[in-house]
């Protein structure tokens, strides 16, 4: 049995979770700038935008800003309503699909 830390809906309807094994022994372990796992459920729930990956288009792309000057987001990758990974960037990826935009 899987045990999730989170289940949560975006704004498009979909039921998103994530799972212990992938934030404790990847996120947290790769991204410890994201310990706060609020960041993650915050970045889906309340997107700035919601993109189709450029390279895998099953997956979806959440960007949600966390400083304004210069602009800087963090960025949650899901595969079939299950985050993959989580990290924060600074600039949105060329030739995501925009898929819902705040």
């Amino acid at each position: 049995m899987t045990g999730y830390l989170f289940t949560i809906k975006d704004p498009l309807g979909q039921e998103v979770r994530l799972t212990e094994k992938c934030y404790q022994f990847h996120i947290l372990s790769e991204h410890p700038e994201l310990s706060d796992v609020s960041q993650i459920t915050e970045a889906l729930e309340s997107p700035d935008l919601i993109a189709q990956d450029a390279v895998d288009s099953q997956r979806l792309v959440y960007y949600r800003t966390y400083q304004m000057q210069p602009q800087r987001w963090i960025k949650v990758v899901v595969e079939q309503r299950e985050v993959v990974t989580a990290y924060r960037v600074r600039r949105l990826k060329k030739g995501e699909i925009i898929r819902w935009q705040q």
